[in-house]
């Protein structure tokens, strides 16, 4: 089972892979801004309606809706993105400034706000208590989803904006080695769950031997993809980025593994075959986002580097 497993997983895994290559091959940084932005939209669309089938199972989507929310969470997601991807594409594209972004998503945000109040004042229902509780999870929901997906992938952009492509593949390739080689390690040495109430077929050999493999490919890999750039530093860039990947980057695919099974879904869609949905496959991307550009901002010498390497 496990090896026709493995044959399912692979052959959609190398279609991305060639598709994304074939991208980035001609389009450069806009083509990956366009992706993230596709990828982005998808991710929070598949979050969201894994609780909503989750209520409407359960008999929730009987209880009386607030008419506009499949609208005001498309709002809330336009006015993140305006604070967050949007803001870093149109500071660089065109003439507006961080702080007339700052303003134009500040109105956003509170035209959100007193549309929702508005709507949860014109509710009239014998079960008005009910339809607010109802409204108040899902809110919670789309906030959670814009800060955990939207929030963190657009850190992305600003990786590729401010030091290179190169930044963004070096650790996406780390997370595709980890996940692959957690696997490998997990069908072939796996025994000792690892984390069995969150996510059952994770195993201890499979985190164990992931990491020291991500460990193993990290410096040649980033030495490889420097080329003539490579300095003294570039070890020590390698080590803690793979260090990262290998110990904090899993955890995003355990909590998304948590919320799938408090909402009785296998997987967070169905795009993907044999991986489930864009969540499903970027979770751990997703964490390791941020933690790449805030530690190149502090710790990375740029003038060692170019940009468009």
């Amino acid at each position: 089972a496990k090896i026709s497993n493995f044959k399912e997983r692979a052959p959609p895994a190398l279609l991305m892979l060639s598709a994304t290559y074939l991208l980035l091959r001609f389009s450069g940084e806009k083509g990956l801004i366009g992706l993230i932005l596709v990828m982005q939209t998808a991710m929070y669309s598949e979050a969201v309606s894994v609780v909503d089938g989750h209520n409407t199972k359960k008999g929730l989507g009987s209880i009386d809706e607030i008419a506009s929310f499949p609208f005001q969470k498309w709002w809330w997601f336009a006015t993140v993105l305006a604070t967050t991807s949007i803001r870093s594409i149109v500071t660089k594209y065109t003439s507006l400034s961080n702080e007339k972004m700052s303003f134009v998503a500040f109105g956003m945000s509170a035209i959100g706000l007193v549309w929702a109040v508005v709507q949860l004042a014109m509710v009239n229902s014998i079960s008005t208590e009910e339809t607010y509780r109802n409204f108040l999870e899902k809110v919670a929901c789309c906030h959670f989803s814009l800060l955990f997906l939207v929030g963190q992938s657009s850190f992305w952009i600003k990786t590729v904006q401010e030091y290179g492509l190169i930044w963004v593949l070096f650790p996406a390739f780390l997370v595709i080695v980890n996940d692959t080689m957690a696997y490998i390690f997990g069908v072939l040495l796996g025994k000792h769950k690892l984390i069995p109430r969150l996510s059952p077929k994770k195993t201890v050999e499979g985190f164990v031997g992931a990491g020291l493999s991500t460990l193993a490919v990290a410096v040649p890999l980033l030495k490889r993809m420097l080329g003539d750039s490579v300095t003294s530093d570039t070890t020590r860039h390698a080590i803690i980025l793979a260090l990262y990947v290998s110990l904090v980057s899993p955890f995003g695919g355990f909590l998304a593994s948590a919320v799938k099974r408090a909402h009785g879904a296998k997987d967070f869609g169905r795009l993907i075959p044999g991986h489930g949905g864009v969540v499903d496959r970027f979770d751990c991307q997703v964490v390791t986002a941020p933690f790449v550009y805030l530690y190149l901002k502090n710790f990375f010498d740029v003038g060692r580097f170019s940009a468009s390497d």
